[in-house]
């Protein structure tokens, strides 16, 4: 949830083409600044259950709507980052996610996530959404679409094949943390009881509960969940026009 004081969240147009590249090598750790990174790490871990994994992920160095530039970096850096956005501030970290908008026959799609989760834990979100990182990695480019696709499989337990469409939209930074999500609308022909009588059976742990919203009872819902809701989903929602508000160009 965002903090009244914290800087705005920002939200820009981006290609259906976006290009997403890994221009250089992460800046090295000041060793100052390890023992807060161990520390936040331990506990995240702790929180976790000890399921995370210090891989690498894309953090955001420059962004334009046809082009993202950047580096990857230790997961536990960004980890350690959201629990402390001046840590993150002073690393340089921006990290980028995958957020989708899953447009199905019954509505869009939204999941509670994990009390457990090391970012926005409990809050309802639009999944498929995950950080980026470096498996989705093709010779110095990153695809967005392998990204989202890895995260569709794996929280909601369905082949990628019942998507339809897949498109980047938009680009939401987080002003307290810098965290950047990329919006990407999916739009499927599979029901929300076939949605959730997979995720049940696979026994997925991103989300505590699934829902469907039909999109005229959107802005009543976002209304009424406003302050449980990560703060990306009604700017996303918005620029889709399936919210009041100004969005962004489509």
């Amino acid at each position: 949830m965002q903090d009244v004081l914290s800087p705005p969240d920002t939200m820009m147009a981006v290609s259906p083409d976006l290009r997403i590249e890994v221009s250089g090598e992460a800046p090295p750790v000041p060793p100052a600044l390890e023992p807060a990174i161990a520390a936040a790490w331990e506990a995240a871990q702790r929180r976790a259950g000890g399921r995370l994994f210090n891989g690498r992920v894309f953090s955001v160095e420059s962004a334009e709507p046809h082009l993202l530039r950047g580096h990857l970096a230790e997961y536990r850096l960004v980890v350690a980052g959201f629990a402390d956005p001046a840590l993150a501030a002073r690393l340089g970290l921006r990290p980028l996610a995958v957020c989708g908008v899953l447009r199905t026959p019954d509505g869009v799609l939204f999941g509670r996530r994990t009390p457990r989760a090391t970012y926005e834990p409990g809050l309802w979100q639009m999944p498929p959404a995950g950080s980026v990182d470096a498996s989705a990695v093709r010779e110095g480019r990153v695809d967005p679409l392998a990204q989202i696709r890895t995260e569709f499989e794996e929280e909601l337990a369905l082949p990628w094949g019942v998507v339809r469409r897949a498109r980047p939209f938009a680009l939401v930074r987080a002003g307290s943390t810098g965290v950047h999500d990329l919006g990407i609308v999916l739009e499927t022909e599979a029901r929300f009881a076939t949605i959730l009588a997979r995720q049940r059976h696979a026994r997925t742990v991103e989300y505590t509960a699934l829902r469907v919203v039909p999109e005229a009872a959107l802005p009543a819902f976002c209304a009424a969940e406003g302050r449980a809701m990560v703060p990306a989903a009604p700017l996303f929602l918005a620029a889709l026009g399936l919210l009041p508000g100004a969005g962004v160009p489509q």
